[in-house]
């Protein structure tokens, strides 16, 4: 099924650590392992049902890995960060990245 427009969910500004993006296909981001100082910014936002999540993995296709990861959310109460232990897509086919 699709997500509707009522089911959006808020996205927040969010940096992760220990990655770094990198380019498959000389046009898509992959998030990769990166040194432990690494950081990658972003959007992050609370998955609330099995579909939103199921959608999630259908899109993201068998070229990504979930992988758990720390996630400083960005403008929380007062403008302060927050972290979070969160999920992420790592890209999982080294030999399909771009040479650098």
């Amino acid at each position: 099924g699709c997500i509707s427009t009522a089911d959006l969910p808020v996205m927040t500004s969010a940096t992760i650590t220990g990655g770094t993006l990198r380019t498959w296909g000389r046009k898509y981001k992959a998030l990769v392992d990166g040194p432990p100082t690494g950081e990658v910014d972003g959007y992050a936002y609370r998955v609330e049902s099995s579909e939103q999540e199921e959608y999630l993995r259908f899109r993201e296709t068998d070229v990504y890995e979930v992988v758990r990861c720390r996630v400083a959310l960005h403008g929380g109460k007062g403008g302060h960060q927050e972290e979070v232990l969160g999920l992420t897509f790592r890209f999982k086919c080294q030999d399909k990245l771009d040479v650098d």
